[in-house]
């Protein structure tokens, strides 16, 4: 078993999901009511794992273009992010949230905080890109 396998399995006893099993083919979660997918990116042992949701297509009513600045101003200084990533699929127009831990310093209960900072960071840029919470920064108020 790798050390993603292990952590993955860890964190799903902690977490009480059963059967681990499950957690381990699906690799994803629901924390409220976003669906949290796991990966792993490099060596399955010494790697990454990435945690990723989508938080929906933005509202049709936000301008596009400030809604993508506001992302990118976010992604560069880390506004409101966590540390995450935002991006936006390229098929859907959904926007993404990503985040990374290297496998290394993981273990199930540091998962669970990570996770659970991870859901409120996709939580609020789902408001955000929702258009029920308004944010203001320099670059957008100017536009």
């Amino acid at each position: 078993m790798t050390r993603y396998q292990s952590l993955l399995e860890n964190y799903a006893r902690l977490m009480g999901i059963a059967p681990a099993a499950e957690l381990l083919a699906n690799q994803e979660v629901q924390i409220g009511d976003l669906t949290v997918g796991f990966t792993v990116e490099g060596d399955e042992n010494s790697g990454s794992m990435l945690f990723f949701t989508s938080v929906g297509k933005p509202a049709s009513h936000l301008p596009r273009e400030r809604l993508l600045q506001l992302m990118l101003e976010a992604n560069a200084l880390w506004v409101g992010t966590g540390g995450c990533t935002l991006g936006l699929q390229a098929h859907t127009g959904a926007v993404l949230v990503c985040a990374r831990a290297p496998l290394a310093l993981c273990d199930a209960p540091a998962l669970a905080v990570m996770i659970d900072a991870f859901a409120d960071v996709a939580l609020l840029w789902r408001e955000i890109v929702q258009g029920r919470h308004a944010v203001e920064m320099p670059a957008l108020a100017a536009a």
